[in-house]
């Protein structure tokens, strides 16, 4: 099995080991352990270092310069059991502006063994 991308084509395996090494990072959870309960504790107005500590560190993370912003977003598989990405938004006071939970598919991975 191949996962294409932008640049071609990467073998599954190594995929899978790059994920695998990007998603578990010492004091994060799996996708697995994550669930909408979980995210429900993060509000408004958090601090950073409190959704830290709720969540651990995220899958990934992007700053908006711009706006002097920077959203954490963690995977995870939603009640329904589709995999999801729920990305929380820090604004200029580092504190929570915003969340946003998204499909990352219409089902592609639905009934997945995870």
């Amino acid at each position: 099995m191949n996962l294409r991308t932008a640049g071609g084509l990467i073998p599954a395996c190594i995929f899978a080991l790059l994920t695998a090494c990007a998603t578990t990072p010492l004091g994060s959870l799996a996708p697995t352990s994550r669930n909408d309960t979980l995210f429900a504790q993060v509000e408004r107005g958090m601090p950073e270092p409190e959704v830290a500590q709720i969540l651990g560190r995220p899958d990934e993370t992007m700053r908006f310069p711009l706006s002097q912003s920077e959203a954490w977003d963690y995977r995870y598989y939603d009640a329904w059991g589709y995999m999801a990405i729920f990305s929380v938004t820090f604004g200029p006071d580092r504190r929570v502006a915003s969340t946003i939970s998204n499909r990352i598919n219409a089902g592609g991975d639905h009934g997945s063994s995870h």
